[in-house]
């Protein structure tokens, strides 16, 4: 065991943005170069829906064409029976899909429908009370017939035929009324209301979609359909096909076309307006379906060159972390020989990016304000030696399946890891994905002083001096799936070091095959629930196992320094009341103490007679078949069975009358108890 660590931690000192490791042994200066100020000049200060076999959209954001700015975004909520539930839209302007700010909600009840809803700023943020605004009759097809606004005398009436295609509709306020015919060809409607005059044009490309793509355009078939319901579909049959453009008083050239790009199953994800012959002025629409997000609205979102991608990424829109632009990389990969800033929302997808021999600092920086997903891509440092993290989250990263986090190396001693460096504020979640084969100082896959949240995916084969995931100034590392195994220190703990103001939290996933131990603490963690360490969990004085909920595997701890009986070991932590099961599943490996459960906490003891005084004559260890019997011990007295290799398999506390019975496996294994140790074989 190397017991090096105990001597000190990484502290760090903060200033102007860099972080500075300085071991109190040494007191050498190693520095993550994480200054954005020097380095780059400045720092930049959805929803769920039915699943059918249609595709159903769930989010339209719209671009200007000039300046790519972002005028309007459009969410979409389904019922189970895949209707139009919720729609929330807001922007800097209304007047690209005729719609005002709000978060509505279409509520049925047999023939009627409500809407309510929400007034909202252009962030999307609330900004009044919920109100009732409209009751609606519906006919049996679930098509409005009746539109009425609350408070007004006036209202509106629909008909259609016997297909559900609208035929008509009549604005009735007191004597006065005015309608609108339509007319249809081959399902699509050809003319919008009589104010606008305006005269529709179709593709021969049937519309996919389960929305009627042209009511999100500039058409004026319903006037301004300022509620949805429209595009909510509740006002007839959608057009069949695609529109492609809009003319006045049927007039030969249209004033208003459409281009469209389409997903490999034919959904449209990207509509592109022209206004008259000007192709510069327009808009993007950028459609999503399912929560899956559609590609960039420029069409440069297919790079092959370094320059080319640093492209895709200054000319995407901003973006959202649930609505990041998708940029593809080849298989064939792309090699980044100069850091390449993240300052959008950006998911890179498939292929390779590879470290140039001339790029010893980051290969990738992820910005505050900004994230960048990884998905089904390879990262590979190409085995250079650096000066920097391969990636550097200010921001919050992404890894999702698929992703290769590979040969970064860095190999300074003392310094943060050469693979994934989170800085405060920044935010790791590994959702899949692997880090593998790494070479780093502190973390040698990651080097945490932010978030790092663990689902899925495994870090392993990784080597450095302290821990593949070092924790460090604060960071908080919560796993609750993964598996971080095989990794090799020169200082101890193989595993997940945690400095001390650390926070540590494992319900999940797994920690086994490390080198040295998996787990070294200078904090409290909190455990529980199938959360696995095949390994040491090796602890200092003060430190604590927080337990919620019930321990399902084997805790092995130590302590660097033995700690004085009654030390408490473990805690029931926020509500949770341990139980005998919990205390069998805590293994203390300590010739001097043992553990008993005192309320809600587990604590070292010594008995009243002398701790080495087990009567040799009295102790019997019997095997039958799969049964063991152990008896002749004290009364409450702990043992351990090995399996011969070393592994721990489990921990029990004879009865107050000396004995315990228990059932295991075929295999040699060694039990140790005090001062005893007695290998058996079951068969």
């Amino acid at each position: 065991m190397k017991h090096m660590l105990h001597k000190w931690i990484i502290p760090i000192v903060l200033f102007i943005g860099f972080i500075v490791a300085f071991p109190l042994t040494a007191l050498s200066q190693k520095t993550l170069r994480l200054d954005l100020k020097k380095e780059i000049g400045y720092e930049y200060p959805i929803v769920s829906s039915l699943k059918s076999s249609q595709k159903m959209v769930s989010q339209l954001i719209v671009y200007r064409k000039s300046n790519n700015e972002k005028l309007q975004t459009l969410q979409f909520k389904y019922d189970n029976q895949g209707k139009v539930a919720e729609i929330k839209g807001f922007g800097i302007t209304e007047a690209v899909t005729g719609v005002e700010c709000g978060h509505l909600f279409f509520e049925r009840s047999g023939n009627n429908l409500t809407l309510s809803g929400y007034a909202l700023d252009e962030q999307g943020t609330v900004i009044s009370p919920k109100l009732d605004v409209v009751n609606c009759t519906l006919n049996e097809m679930g098509y409005i017939i009746k539109e009425q606004e609350i408070g007004d005398d006036s209202y509106l009436t629909f008909e259609y035929d016997e297909n559900g295609y609208t035929q008509s509709y009549t604005y009735h306020s007191g004597t006065y009324t005015s309608s609108q015919d339509y007319t249809w060809e081959d399902g699509n409607i050809q003319n919008g209301n009589g104010g606008s005059d305006e005269y529709y044009i179709y593709t021969n490309v049937i519309n996919k979609s389960n929305i009627d793509l042209s009511k999100i355009l500039d058409v004026q078939t319903f006037q301004e359909d300022v509620w949805w319901f429209a595009v909510a579909g509740f006002k007839g049959n959608p057009n069949k096909n695609l529109l492609q453009g809009i003319k006045k008083n049927n007039s030969a050239t249209p004033y208003y076309t459409y281009k469209y790009q389409f997903d490999e199953n034919g959904y449209v994800i990207r509509i592109e307006s022209v206004f008259g012959n000007d192709e510069s002025k327009g808009n993007y629409y950028i459609i999503s379906y399912d929560g899956d997000i559609s590609p960039d609205p420029t069409p440069d979102n297919k790079p092959t060159t370094e320059d080319e991608l640093g492209g895709a990424i200054d000319n995407a829109p901003e973006g959202t972390e649930d609505s990041p632009t998708e940029i593809f990389i080849p298989s064939g990969g792309i090699t980044l020989h100069k850091p390449l800033n993240v300052y959008k929302h950006i998911r890179l997808k498939g292929g390779s990016l590879i470290r140039g021999n001339d790029n010893p600092y980051a290969m990738l920086r992820i910005h505050s304000g900004y994230s960048l997903e990884l998905d089904d891509i390879t990262i590979d440092g190409n085995g250079v030696s650096l000066k920097d993290g391969s990636l550097i989250v200010y921001g919050k990263l992404k890894l999702k399946d698929g992703v290769t986090i590979k040969n970064c190396k860095r190999i300074e001693a003392d310094t943060p890891s050469g693979a994934v460096c989170i800085a405060k504020g920044g935010e790791l979640t590994m959702d899949g994905g692997t880090i593998t084969g790494n070479i780093g100082a502190y973390g040698s896959a990651v080097y945490n002083e932010g978030i790092f949240t663990m689902t899925d995916g495994e870090i392993s084969s990784n080597t450095g001096q302290i821990g593949a995931v070092a924790n460090n100034g604060g960071g908080q590392f919560i796993m609750t799936g993964g598996k971080i195994s095989s990794n090799k220190v020169t200082d101890g703990c193989g595993g997940v070091f945690v400095s001390e103001h650390c926070f540590f939290r494992m319900t999940g996933g797994e920690i086994s095959g490390n080198e040295d131990c998996a787990l070294y603490t200078w904090a409290n963690l909190q455990i529980g629930g199938q959360a696995k360490v095949d390994g040491l969990t090796l602890m200092n004085d003060g430190n604590r196992l927080l337990v919620n909920p019930s321990l399902r595997n084997n805790w092995q701890i130590s302590y660097v320094e033995t700690p004085p009986v009654g030390t408490i070991v473990a805690v029931g932590y926020n509500g949770y009341q341990l139980a005998d099961s919990d205390l069998q599943k805590v293994i203390y490996y300590n010739n001097v103490s043992q553990l008993k459960l005192a309320g809600n906490s587990i604590v070292t003891y010594q008995t009243e007679t002398n701790v080495n005084k087990i009567n040799t004559d009295k102790f019997r260890l019997s095997v039958f078949g799969n049964q063991v019997k152990v008896e002749g011990l004290l009364a409450y007295t702990r043992f351990i069975i090995y399996e011969i290799r070393g592994r721990a398999v489990v921990s029990h506390i004879t009865d107050g009358n000396g004995q315990y019975c228990f059932s295991l496996e075929n295999g040699i294994y060694l039990l140790t108890c005090k001062d005893q140790k007695r290998k058996f074989l079951v068969k």
